[in-house]
């Protein structure tokens, strides 16, 4: 049987509801999803709860254990890592072919998102920002797999991501690399956008194992 597209919706929008309690911490690593909890203060059935806890599991967000239910992923070094390296391979690949269809429109649109980050406050606003910056700056490369692929990588980076993002310090050395990226792009320099793209994801990926470490130290 065909599953509805009101269906499927609502599935799908109670799978971000919860992807973003697990983004704010108000779903720990390790917390256990009763279904029958969630389903009861959505107003649903158990099915699309779990349809819900399918999608979460394939984006790393939920570990299902067969009869013992759904549990948040933890967070580790090793996923982290792992993260990381990926991101520097397809991003530097969208970015290579992206700066070549880089133009004046892109570049405005990229503007107008570092200028809405300047404004921003909170954990929340600086990833949408984040992302939506990098997004602006691979669009152009026009390969839609590629871009998929980053987008699913960066919902999952997300987790780890703001454990950097919640030192207030970061975000004004942040917005300056950006500036510098954008400013290579515009330039068609490549050779410079890919290192100062490279660094950027290599110095956030370092403060992130540093604050996930201190993290797990202070949990144990």
């Amino acid at each position: 049987m065909k599953k509805s597209p009101t269906a499927k919706f609502f599935s799908e929008s109670l799978a971000e509801r919860l992807r973003e309690r697990i983004l704010r911490g108000e779903l720990p690593p390790g917390a256990q999803l009763r279904q029958d909890k969630i389903a009861q203060e959505f107003g649903t059935s158990h099915i699309p709860v779990r349809e819900a806890f399918a999608q979460l599991e394939a984006r790393g967000f939920v570990t299902i254990i067969p009869n013992r239910g759904a549990f948040v992923s933890s967070m580790t070094l090793d996923e982290a890592q792992e993260l990381q390296a990926m991101r520097v391979v397809l991003e530097l690949l969208a970015l290579d072919t992206a700066i070549d269809a880089f133009a004046a429109d892109d570049a405005q649109a990229a503007r107008a998102i570092l200028e809405t980050d300047r404004e921003a406050r909170d954990v929340d606003e600086w990833s949408k920002d984040n992302w939506a910056f990098h997004r602006a700056i691979y669009a152009p490369c026009g390969k839609r797999h590629l871009m998929g692929v980053l987008e699913s990588l960066w919902q999952k980076a997300d987790r780890y991501l703001r454990l950097v993002w919640q030192l207030a310090s970061w975000q004004s050395h942040s917005f300056a690399e950006h500036l510098r990226i954008l400013e290579a792009v515009e330039a068609k320099d490549k050779r410079l956008a890919k290192r100062l793209t490279k660094e950027h994801i290599t110095a956030a990926g370092q403060v992130m194992l540093e604050a996930l470490s201190s993290h797990r130290a202070d949990v144990e």
